[in-house]
């Protein structure tokens, strides 16, 4: 034999005799046997209490049956116990025709949870449901007359950390999280709701917020200095995207007042920023749920138990010049201190940051708002109105992603407000906000001026807003954004005679400035009087008339409205002199 065939033999004999010895090396050998998978019990009437629930302590199968009483649905109760703390995946069947609910109750009957999201004969499934001791669960009939055989399947599992627990759905059983730490759920069914703890940090040594008040209604311009401003911390809240789900998020108080409301597009997640809430609170809870998808008959609410969404919320390192969310209306703007700035994010999409500047009296206002990445961004300056939206008295989208905005001379008498928003899109037909960023912020920066005469004041688009001139007294004035319209208004009512007017208007580089003098009807409408436009780049235009008594308007602008220059100053003087 040779010594190959000898080590064939060799292994021959010892795979024979292995199966025997069930005791080598005094060690208990695996049982090679196939898993017979998880016991089959069988559900035991009358089972209707908590007293006579079927006890499940490990994965388990049970086959059971809902009486079609027609008087009364049936109830059945089971028990999920266990010595340490586990999850259980649970799910009923349906019986063929009937409606079930699944349901997480105490003793008593009380509810903490209910599922009931597949209708008729459709499973339901609650996964994550927490078992530190024992938890009563009970499939309901919600039919009277309607039974049949269906299936409870529980699979136990170790408890994963990082994960919600079920039941959730009340602020009473919310889970905790601390702030920045990540935790992880699911949609398990439609209706879902998940809600989360978090502890505010408390810090004595930082300067308070700006006063800004989460309710309705707009502040008084009047607002004592020496008040104590309330405490604000903003935070940054993302949640991953669900196949399948639109996912609804609120951040609440203590109370359950609502703070702020966002949701994701379906299959899409959510990041929000500066979301600011009171550090007076102590505690905030955020709930998690899934928002209605589609339209008319094929409306619903998603679902994905298989795949997990993970939220974090965090304090946002701020340095004390950030937005607060939500500040998306004038009632709720955030404060812009005069001669400092803002910084902001423009998420999720469809995000609208408006903000308040407040001035000691008349004053001009220079906003500047820099530009950031995939976003193209407009600066507005917008009048509340009661009941309706927001106003839009003056706007400036001349630039697009990246590229900064600006809006000159503006008129701040007391309070002010300033809207942040990105430009509206065409996709399909509607147009929407669809730009975002929710990791590059933009700066608004207000330079405030008291109003001494010598600037135009924005908006002055209109003969009623116009901006008044003494003559003899020059006035300075830009021509921005494009097709901006500047009014000055000459009061001549009270002279007894004609007016010899000689009015001029010092041009600027790359703006082709036209001056027109306008009367203005006891209507309100206008009359062109005189025209100056010669279209000669920065040189001077000049009309003169003899105005009759009455009031009058000048208009400058671009003579061709293609133009502008936010940098360069036009000087208009009005002067008496012969015509």
């Amino acid at each position: 034999m040779t010594p190959r065939m000898n080590r064939r033999a060799l292994l021959f004999i010892i795979a024979l005799a292995f199966p025997a010895c069930q005791t080598c090396g005094g060690g208990e050998t695996v049982d090679a046997g196939v898993d017979a998978g998880p016991p089959v019990l069988s559900e035991k009437e009358p089972n209707d209490s908590a007293t006579q629930a079927l006890v499940l302590e490990r994965t388990s199968m049970v086959e059971a049956n809902l009486g079609a009483d027609p008087q009364k649905p049936d109830v059945d109760w089971y028990v999920l116990k266990t010595a340490l703390p586990r999850t259980v995946d649970l799910q009923a069947t349906c019986p063929n025709g009937g409606d079930i609910s699944l349901e997480v109750v105490d003793e008593s009957g009380g509810v903490l949870a209910q599922v009931n999201a597949g209708g008729v004969g459709a499973s339901e499934r609650l996964p994550n449901l927490d078992v530190s001791s024992k938890t009563f669960v009970r499939v309901v009939a919600l039919k009277k007359g309607v039974g049949g055989a269906y299936q409870v399947t529980a699979k136990f599992a170790e408890r994963m950390p990082g994960y919600e627990l079920e039941p959730n759905e009340r602020k009473v059983d919310a889970t905790p999280v601390a702030l920045g730490q990540a935790i992880s759920g699911s949609m398990g069914h439609g209706g879902d709701v998940d809600w989360f703890r978090y502890e505010l940090p408390v810090d004595e040594s930082a300067p308070p917020a700006p006063l800004e008040e989460l309710d309705a209604g707009v502040p008084d311009a009047g607002v004592d200095a020496g008040m104590v401003a309330e405490k604000r911390l903003a935070l940054r809240v993302d949640i991953s995207a669900v196949e399948g789900v639109s996912t609804e998020l609120q951040i609440l108080t203590e109370a359950e007042a609502v703070l702020f409301t966002a949701k994701s597009k379906e299959n899409g997640p959510l990041s929000l920023r500066n979301v600011g809430v009171r550090a007076a609170d102590r505690v905030i809870y955020v709930a998690v749920r899934s928002a209605s998808i589609g339209t008319g008959k094929d409306v619903k609410k998603g679902s994905n138990a298989e795949v997990s969404y993970t939220l974090t919320v965090a304090p946002e390192d701020t340095s004390g010049n950030a937005e607060f969310e939500p500040n998306d209306e004038a009632s709720r703007a955030t404060d812009l201190p005069a001669n400092s700035y803002r910084d902001g994010f423009i998420s999720p999409k469809g995000d609208i940051d408006v903000f308040r500047l407040v001035t000691d009296g008349p004053s001009i206002a220079k906003l500047q708002l820099s530009g950031v990445d995939k976003v193209d961004l407009v600066l507005s300056v917008v009048k509340a109105v009661d009941g309706k939206s927001d106003e839009v008295l003056l706007k400036a989208n001349e630039g697009v992603a990246r590229e900064p905005e600006q809006l000159n001379n503006v008129a701040c008498d007391g309070v002010c407000f300033i809207r942040v928003e990105a430009a509206s899109k065409k996709v399909d037909g509607k147009w929407v906000r669809e730009d975002e960023n929710a990791d590059q912020s933009y700066r608004l920066t207000a330079v405030v001026l008291p109003d001494d005469g010598t600037e135009e004041k924005e908006s002055n688009n209109t003969a009623a807003a116009a901006t008044p001139v003494k003559l003899g007294k020059p006035i300075r004035g830009t021509v921005y954004p494009k097709k901006d319209l500047d009014y000055f208004s000459i009061d001549l009512r009270d002279r007894p005679v004609k007016t010899a007017l000689r009015a001029t208007v010092i041009g600027v580089l790359k703006v082709d400035v036209g001056l027109y003098l306008h009367r203005v009807e006891e209507d309100g409408k206008l009359t062109l009087v005189q025209t100056s436009d010669s279209a000669r780049g920065d040189r001077p235009e000049t009309v003169r008339f003899a105005a009759e008594p009455g009031l009058y308007v000048i208009e400058v602008r671009d003579a061709k409205n293609r133009e502008a220059n936010f940098q360069d100053s036009y000087q208009l003087s009005v002067d008496e002199g012969e015509e």
